[in-house]
């Protein structure tokens, strides 16, 4: 087993300072707990405890929705493409081919930060789910051997080099440290006209209407129905980023750029942690917006609390990921160990549940991915016939949205999201999605709002401040503009 090499450096409460010296380099990730209020970091548990930032992978993997993929190797600058291949074994195959080592009681000590695509369900369920062409990847991951990880706990910075880094690559990230400095500046961000729906009022209610028609069938229980949002913008997406952590914290925030798009993601839910062997997932499923004074706000919480069709949402998508943990887990080992418990957030408040179980010996982090992607909180139950009804009424890709960011470290510990109030900044435009369950007793018009209040705190946030004109009315939105 070899050694890491662990450099301390100064603690920051804004870590984003640490990761603007590095958001030029190629395919920079910042994996981002939020824990920064505007004035100090504020460790409140353990998810949001840390960040983590990195770039500049030596091998990095682009899946198409083609069915290619791309392997560039950044070190000796070559780049190889194949073709009808599973990606999962290719990113397993390199992660276990670095060099083992102590991870130091570090959550991430080398190997693949990354996003997997919603859309990626197609390959994964061959066959099964119909094609869609799509310019978004469906994979984009990077091998990284190095990162700067802050400790918002401990109130510790320091820079981890796995020991198969390259020398030319450890020297660069040490003299962008030693030489750290106000980055040059960037394009300002500008919003050039509010965000509307793609979708249309009654294209809404007729994709419900047929889901109802589903349910009552006996095809589906619940199905996850979203729809997206859309603004033009100019500029660079990161400014964007850096105004919505300081707004909409959340503890799976993350900012992921590539040459063709950026991520501006900013959830609050877990999709799978995996650490020595144990396996975690936080369910979120149950929402409502957050009240206008503390008195209202404990009432709709409460009544959130008390809601059984809330609890019937969160029980199915409980029941259906404790059968896809089941793939991979030691036989008696799967729990529920917390139901239904209320997490507030920015704008609104959530109920959120727990499965835990132990992975298979003779598995890894990829089985356990494979076996559980895309999470059940966003497609519904029974699974597959519930993407396959996505599939067939949501009129627009979900692309990143729905998918994951995360991590998977070279010891062998992974910790991911799901990829809920997302942003993906391409080709000019900046779209984000919103959706919810849909059962047999739910309402079009409350999921419907629902589907907007979740999102309205991204949307607002960046009119406000990068929309040179005045939206319509008070000047924030209302959800009368969606009517």
């Amino acid at each position: 087993m070899k050694t890491l090499t662990i450099l301390e450096l100064d603690y920051k409460d804004d870590t984003s300072l640490y990761f603007e010296q590095f958001i030029n380099f190629p395919f920079p990730c910042f994996l981002d707990s939020s824990a920064f209020d505007g004035n100090r970091a504020i460790h409140k548990d353990d998810f949001s405890r840390y960040d983590i930032m990195t770039a500049a992978p030596e091998i990095h993997f682009t899946f198409t929705s083609g069915g290619d993929l791309i392997i560039e190797d950044l070190i000796q600058q070559k780049i190889k493409t194949l073709s009808e291949t599973e990606p999962f074994s290719h990113l397993s195959n390199r992660l276990h081919a670095m060099s083992k080592v102590d991870n130091a009681g570090l959550p991430f000590v080398g190997g693949m930060v990354g996003f997997w695509g919603y859309e990626l369900c197609e390959y994964l369920e061959s066959g099964r789910i119909a094609h869609r062409d799509i310019s978004t990847p469906l994979m984009s991951v990077g091998c990284y051997h190095w990162a700067l990880i802050s400790d918002h706990k401990e109130r510790r910075a320091c820079l981890v080099f796995h020991p198969d880094i390259s020398e030319s690559w450890k020297n660069l990230i040490l003299t962008t440290i030693d030489q750290m400095a106000k980055p040059s500046d960037s394009p300002s961000f500008k919003l050039l006209n509010n965000f509307t729906a793609t979708q249309t009022r009654e294209g809404y209610q007729t994709a419900f209407q047929q889901i109802q028609d589903y349910i009552t069938a006996g095809d589906c229980y619940e199905v996850n129905l979203t729809q997206r949002f859309t603004a033009p913008y100019s500029g660079n997406s990161w400014e964007a980023y850096k105004k919505l952590r300081t707004i909409t914290k959340a503890p799976y925030s993350a900012f992921i750029s590539r040459p063709d798009l950026a991520i501006l993601s900013h959830s609050p839910e877990q999709f799978i942690r995996l650490e020595s062997g144990h396996i975690s997932t936080n369910p979120i499923k149950g929402t409502r917006p957050r009240g206008h004074s503390p008195e209202e706000d404990r009432a709709i919480a409460e009544e959130l609390q008390n809601s059984q069709k809330d609890q019937s949402e969160n029980l199915m998508i409980v029941d259906l990921l404790r059968n896809d943990l089941g793939k991979v887990c030691k036989t008696g080992t799967i729990s529920v160990p917390r139901l239904f418990a209320l997490e507030s957030y920015a704008n609104v408040h959530h109920l959120v549940s727990t499965v835990e179980g132990q992975l298979l010996e003779d598995h890894d982090a990829f089985d356990l991915l494979r076996s559980a992607f895309p999470g059940g909180s966003i497609t519904g139950a029974p699974k597959i016939r519930s993407m396959q009804i996505i599939r067939e009424l949501e009129p627009v890709a979900r692309t990143i949205y729905c998918g994951s960011i995360g991590y998977i470290s070279c010891d062998g510990n992974m910790d991911t999201s799901i990829t809920i109030r997302t942003i993906l900044a391409k080709d000019g435009e900046l779209h984000c999605w919103g959706g919810g369950a849909i059962v047999a007793d739910s309402n079009c018009e409350h999921e419907y709002q629902e589907s907007i209040t979740k999102v309205t705190n991204l949307m607002n946030s960046l009119e406000s401040k990068f929309l040179n004109k005045v939206p319509a009315g008070s000047g924030t939105r209302s959800y009368q503009q969606f009517d």
